[in-house]
């Protein structure tokens, strides 16, 4: 009987790839999915904890196990291959279900990469048991550094070395105030064992002061120096205005009642599609201008035009990218990514 529905769920699924494919709209490339999951169970306790932020966009959904094995089966019946990010607000690896959800996900044929996030809280033993059936090769894992919980950073290290060896693997810091003067020490310890580092922005209030807004000139200056790219800085340290992008063409944000918009950042984005009740989403012909005056998310600025025309991704890590100009700026340092318009 298991035999007989993998092969019936085949017939589904290349029924649809077939069927989408013929659509004139159907993205050429890869899109991007965030699939927003309201996971709230954490064993950390972070005071900056950026998770959740929705609540104040008017996004708020709750997690619900049964729409994510629905919403997980439609995302491999999509007819485009697709990189999806798994999104939570609590630690990934203490849900079963997230875990055999990403399992199924990596072993899918339309998906190209399944990009996982962790606290990296558990011994690498741990971390191979939850992985156990994944496609390796499909898999990336970032692991969230944070100073005020980690107990023991030299076996937190350990950890993450044995995964980079396996993964595409990168760390994330927060700029959280009171951590700014100490990024640039961990940057440099944790890049000396190969580990690539970027850092998120905080999102949130801090001593009165909403961030990332209220960053200092002093903090911006120490910002700059640790934050992966000029595009990271821009977009989270002056809160660059996005303009054109790609959200609603070739990327896509599914929350877990299914509802599929072109972005997470806020309820103004319009509903084009719903995962739990079937596997097509309504792809725009092509990227149209952000709505909103600034975009926070990671996951989700990379996906403007601006970021595009100027970097591009090195593996399946959403956030492992060079500067598209970078031998250009070796030659005619004009060109260096601080130095141009952007």
């Amino acid at each position: 009987m298991r035999h007989l529905k993998n092969v019936q769920q085949q017939i589904i699924r290349k029924f649809f790839m077939l069927f989408g494919s013929l659509k004139n709209n159907a993205p050429e490339k890869i899109i991007n999915i965030r699939f927003y999951t309201d996971f709230n169970i954490c064993n950390y306790s972070c005071p900056y904890c950026i998770a959740g932020q929705n609540d104040k966009q008017n996004m708020t959904t709750r997690w619900d196990s049964a729409n994510l094995d629905q919403i997980i089966q439609n995302l491999t019946y999509l007819p485009y291959k697709i990189n999806v990010r798994i999104g939570v607000k609590g630690e990934f690896f203490l849900s079963k279900k997230l875990t055999e959800g990403a399992r199924l996900l990596s072993l899918a044929d339309n998906v190209h990469s399944v990009n996982l996030i962790t606290n990296l809280s558990f011994s690498y033993k741990q971390y191979e048991n939850f992985l156990h059936g994944f496609d390796h090769s499909k898999t990336s894992i970032v692991a969230s550094y944070h100073p005020s919980e980690i107990k023991d950073k030299e076996k937190w290290i350990q950890v993450a070395c044995h995964i980079k060896k396996r993964y595409d693997f990168a760390v994330v810091l927060v700029g959280y105030p009171p951590f700014i003067k100490d990024l640039l020490k961990i940057k440099k310890e944790l890049t000396g064992y190969g580990i690539e580092v970027f850092v998120q922005g905080f999102i949130g209030n801090y001593n009165g002061r909403e961030y990332p807004g209220a960053y200092t000139v002093e903090e911006k200056k120490l910002l700059r120096k640790v934050f992966y790219s000029r595009h990271d800085y821009e977009f989270f340290a002056e809160s660059k205005k996005p303009g054109l992008c790609n959200a609603g063409y070739r990327s896509f944000y599914v929350d877990m009642t299914g509802m599929v918009r072109p972005c997470g950042m806020g309820a103004l984005s319009p509903v084009i599609g719903n995962l739990l009740s079937n596997p097509e989403i309504k792809p725009w012909d092509g990227p149209r201008p952000c709505m909103y005056d600034a975009c926070l998310c990671d996951t989700e600025n990379i996906n403007t035009v601006i970021f595009e025309q100027h970097y591009r991704q090195t593996g399946i890590n959403q956030h492992k990218y060079i500067y598209r100009f970078k031998n250009e700026a070796e030659k005619f340092p004009q060109m260096d990514e601080w130095k141009i318009n952007y």
